[in-house]
């Protein structure tokens, strides 16, 4: 459920909860109160009668107050009027004050809550959309994350329908889960509406039928019983309408929940009259706010054919811009002259640019000039299926005279964007300076944002990135000014992408969801792809793989549907993402689709990147091809696009092994990067630097400061990928490979591949368990016992193992190894067969020097940490920098790194073979470790106010020392801090069973 614990009532005695039936109301309080001192009064409850659950109740003699709190229940209260209330307020006023109330009911609390009470409604029990995930994962067997927000969006989170609908989807589909004779309709009818007052009924028929609303518009005498459906859950709060962006004050708007609102308006309908009388006064109230978009949707469902089609006619650009195409495209269907260049433009707003072309073209046929209004509409439908060349053709069919109205404006903003997609500096130049002129001289709020987003983006061309933000943020007023949602879903989405330009990825995250957001409500399919795809790539630089490549996938989709070449875009972004994941066959077909599509008509602003990402995929595998696409990408990149495909020459050059190359590669892909303020570029820039130079001390020195910078941005793979290569450099610290261990497993957990970078060969990757079960992995195969062929050859590795890479003399090993055996001359010989047979079992290709693994003096052996990934050094490393991060006050950094910790201690050292005395101090140095790791996650928890994830760590400590006193007095203190009594009882009878083994009292110990 939404609320799994009892809420922090503090110094309030009583809970009011109130929800329509199905929101587990009974079920949440039964679960809150387990193991607690509980009396239940059911619906027959006399608000004048006694009820209190005890008239002897006090205190029981010599216990802890806190543990006789007791509770009193009283569930599915009826819905009461002002003096039941008054008069039930004042019996719990009367209670012992140590009893505490839950009021539970369908019900809301007429009037103002009794003083010392605390409220939850339907909202509070709600089911999150990823709850509602799981559940028809865990409990249903149906998946998929769209599945998850299309039911959250039709149950609003209502409990009892998600489950409704979990088992309708077994074996049906979404469309007919509120269909005649489902469960749902079932339960909808009967458990809810038939139950409601009259007034609530006849309002839920007109919800149905209007769909959003608010106070304001459902009437003066009808918002009692619109607050009352809200409280309990029939109503829900819903985004503002389309078309009305902008509108100030912005009233707040709700929906009655979809599911429900199926099943009211086909169970009772409204008759005709009263529907249109309906409809034609929410016509009226929308005119009057000027949120002309509802206005002609009211109409249209009034029968006013002629009003909708008036109010097109004055106000239809308007409506577009404001998000309410689909109005235009349902009103103007069939319609010609004005109203069908109209719909051509909202049919393009909402990505149906097929039929947008159909209505468009037939209006230019055998004309050599247009007028303007319809050149630039026409040039940006071309323009969103990236066909660039008509897109240019079309533009120039438009007449301009005086360069002095809004569609002249217009025109000449949409002919510079038409140039900046293809790189044409000086194009772009021009016709952004003439559409400012254009749009100032028409005084056009409108005119005035394409015409400034124009020049953002020849700034952004010629690398002015000042000016490029200036006149963003100059777009961005004039088009809220003109109340122009669509333009201004376009400048968030840019303004996003240039977040995305300086590798600031947190807020490019943030602001992507914004920009999401925004092109739905604005019902902007081009821009809504470019959210999608500037998410993703925010999401993939952050770590969060899954979620990138499901945002790639739906802008693709959208891009597909569209007939877009604009596709390109999409699918370069998922060849970045499966390249990260080493899905280099599914990456390649990505790149060379990207590459196709924008090559078609010059998408150059995705042609580079999907040529430069083409370049690196196929680098080991085809040298040569991937040279081609890589010279190829720098000869047509421009601005800021020119870093990446020089980063692409630079990588080409490194996997083919000429170093010069790939070195002027990264010096131009350097001064690129700073010329640009490109921090990505730059880092990836030095990255390349140090696998283009042999210097240890050069390659260092590059890849600290590309770390920084990666860290700087919140790249999290990225700052990973290069702390595993410091950590893997000759002469790295201890600190560094242990950096290096705890990065690549966070690359494996993200699902990242990690690949040798340059021609050499990797040497095989080496991994000792010795937590819990002893193994050894080679290349991530578990070696077999039959192939070490010698038990003494796997004592030697775990005895050298266990001493961590200190050297162990000779005569120490033989007498550890052969201790009744006295032939000195014999044991030598013993030793060195053990240790060949070791050598030959670690590297059993014989490709490493002799002493990668295991260094051989003539006097001691010493096993080499850093060539071997040991669990315990990496488990004693992450607990101490876990320990440094909490004496820094970094408790956020220090849970991460300490719970990793504790889940990596899979066991003692050697526990399965437990009786080797030479095991016995580093065992016990890392069981304290884990103990004492394990009670600083427990104490961070606690600090959190997170009780289960403490008691949780504390009763870990506890299996593995069941008589550690003050974990169990801190179990038993943060059970009773939390109000679960019955657990905190059982937990201090535990305690004492403990010291009584021990001859001890609990009160003694503590």
């Amino acid at each position: 459920m939404a609320l799994a614990t009892l809420p922090a009532l503090r110094d309030r005695r009583r809970l009011f909860v109130a929800a329509a039936p199905g929101f587990g109301k009974s079920w949440l309080v039964r679960s809150w109160l387990a193991g607690k001192r509980v009396t239940w009064a059911g619906a027959d409850l006399d608000p004048g009668g006694n009820l209190d659950p005890g008239a002897d109740f006090h205190p029981a003699a010599g216990l802890d107050p806190g543990s006789v709190e007791h509770w009193l229940v009283v569930d599915d209260l009826p819905a009461l009027d002002t003096a039941a209330a008054r008069t039930l307020a004042g019996r719990l006023d009367r209670l012992h004050p140590d009893v505490r109330v839950i009021l539970v009911s369908r019900a809301p609390w007429p009037g103002r809550l009794p003083d010392g009470s605390a409220a939850l409604d339907a909202h509070d029990l709600a089911l999150p959309e990823p709850e509602v995930g799981r559940i028809l994962a865990a409990g249903y067997g149906v998946d998929g994350p769209d599945l998850a927000a299309a039911v959250h969006r039709l149950t609003a989170g209502w409990p009892s329908l998600v489950h409704l609908a979990g088992r309708h989807l077994r074996t049906g589909d979404l469309a007919s889960l509120c269909a005649p004779g489902t469960a749902l309709d079932a339960f909808v009818a009967e458990r809810v509406l038939d139950p409601l007052p009259v007034a609530s009924r006849r309002l839920l028929r007109r919800l149905a039928e209007v769909g959003t609303a608010c106070e304001e518009l459902v009437g003066r005498r009808d918002h009692r019983t619109l607050r009352l459906l809200s409280h309990t859950g029939l109503v829900v709060p819903a985004e503002a309408p389309p078309g009305s962006y902008g509108l100030a004050p912005m009233p707040h708007w709700l929906r009655p929940v979809p599911a429900l609102a199926a099943v009211a308006a086909r169970r009772e309908p409204l008759p005709e009259p009263a529907r249109r009388r309906l409809h034609a006064g929410a016509a009226t109230w929308y005119a009057e706010r000027r949120v002309w978009a509802q206005a002609a949707r009211s109409r249209s469902l009034a029968g006013d054919r002629a009003g909708t089609l008036a109010l097109m006619r004055e106000h239809g650009t308007a409506i577009v811009a404001a998000g309410g195409a689909q109005q235009v495209i349902e009103a103007c269907a069939g319609a010609g002259g004005d109203l069908g260049l109209l719909r051509g433009e909202a049919l393009a707003v909402t990505g149906r640019l097929d039929e947008a072309l159909a209505q468009l073209t037939p209006l230019v046929a055998g004309r050599a000039v247009v007028e303007p209004g319809l050149a630039w509409r026409l040039g940006a439908v071309y323009y969103a299926r990236a066909e660039h060349r008509a897109a240019v053709d079309a533009l120039r069919r438009g007449r301009i005279e005086r360069a002095d109205t809004t569609d002249e404006a217009l025109l000449l903003s949409w002919t510079a964007t038409v140039h900046w997609s293809v790189g044409d500096d000086d194009a772009c130049r021009e016709h952004a300076h003439r559409a400012l002129h254009a749009a100032s001289a028409a005084g056009d709020a409108r005119a005035l944002a394409a015409a400034h987003v124009a020049r953002a983006l020849h700034a952004a061309l010629s690398g002015d990135r000042a000016a490029n933000a200036e006149h963003y943020t100059k777009a961005l007023a004039h088009a809220e000014a003109a109340r122009d949602a669509v333009q201004a879903t376009r400048i968030r989405a840019n303004l996003v992408s240039r977040l995305l330009e300086e590798a600031r990825y947190p807020a490019a995250l943030a602001g992507s969801a914004e920009a999401v957001t925004a092109a739905e409500a604005a019902g902007h399919a081009s821009a809504l792809c470019v959210a999608l795809v500037n998410r993703a790539e925010a999401l993939a630089r952050l770590g969060r793989l899954d979620e990138a490549e499901r945002c790639g996938e739906r802008a693709l989709a959208i891009n597909q549907r569209a007939g877009s070449g604009k596709a390109a875009y999409a699918l370069t972004v998922l060849g970045d993402v499966r390249a990260c994941r080493g899905q280099r066959s599914m990456a390649r077909a990505a790149y060379e689709e990207a590459v196709r599509a924008a090559d078609t008509d010059g998408v150059r602003q995705c042609f580079v990147p999907a040529l430069a990402g083409l370049a690196r995929i196929v680098a080991a595998d085809d040298p040569a091809a991937a040279r081609v696409h890589a010279e190829k990408a720098v000869a047509h990149a421009s601005g800021p696009l020119a870093t990446r495909a020089l980063l692409a020459v630079g990588w080409v050059a490194v996997a083919a092994g000429d170093r010069p190359a790939a070195t002027a590669a990264a010096d131009r892909a350097e001064q690129s990067a700073r010329r640009h303020r490109d921090r990505a570029g730059l880092a990836e820039a030095l990255e390349l630097r140090a696998a283009a130079t042999d210097r240890p001390s050069a390659q260092r020195a590059a890849l600290v400061e590309a770390a920084r910078t990666w860290q700087a941005t919140g790249a999290r793979l990225d700052a990973d990928r290069v702390a595993h290569q410091l950590g893997s450099l000759a002469g790295a610290s201890a600190e560094e490979r242990l950096a290096a261990r705890l990065a690549r497993g966070a690359l494996e957990a993200a699902g990242v591949v990690l690949t040798a970078v340059g021609p050499a060969a990797r040497p095989p990757h080496l991994a000792i368990r010795v937590l819990g079960r002893f193994e050894v992995v080679v290349n991530e195969v578990p070696v077999p016992a039959s192939t070490w062929r010698s038990r003494k050859a796997r004592d030697l590795l775990r005895i050298l193992v266990a001493r961590r890479g200190r050297r162990v003399a000779r005569e120490e090993l033989a007498a550890l190894l052969w201790p009744d055996d006295g032939d000195e001359q014999r044991i030598a010989h013993r030793l060195s067969v053990a240790l060949s047979t070791l050598r030959s079992v670690l590297d059993p290709d014989r490709r490493l020097p002799a002493d990668h693994y295991v260094c051989a003096a003539p006097a001691a052996l010493a096993a080499d940490p850093a060539h071997m990934d040991i669990d315990l050094d990496v488990f004693l490393g992450e607990a101490e920098v876990g320990h440094r991060l909490h004496e820094q006050r970094r408790p956020a950094e220090a849970r991460e790194v300490l719970a990793a910790a504790e889940r990596r201690y899979a066991g003692d050292v050697f526990e399965d073979d437990p009786y080797d005395d030479w095991a016995v101090p580093v065992r016990e140095e890392a069981r304290a470790t884990y103990l004492r790791v394990t009670r600083l996650l427990a104490t961070l928890a606690a600090g959190r106010g997170d009780t289960d994830e403490a008691v949780g760590y504390l009763l870990k400590i506890l299996a593995r020392d069941p008589y550690d006193e003050s974990c169990h007095r801190d179990v038993t203190d943060l059970l009773k801090l939390a109000g679960r009594h019955g657990e905190a009882m059982r937990a201090r009878a535990r305690y004492e069973a403990a010291m009584r083994e021990l001859g001890r009292s609990a009160a003694a110990a503590g």
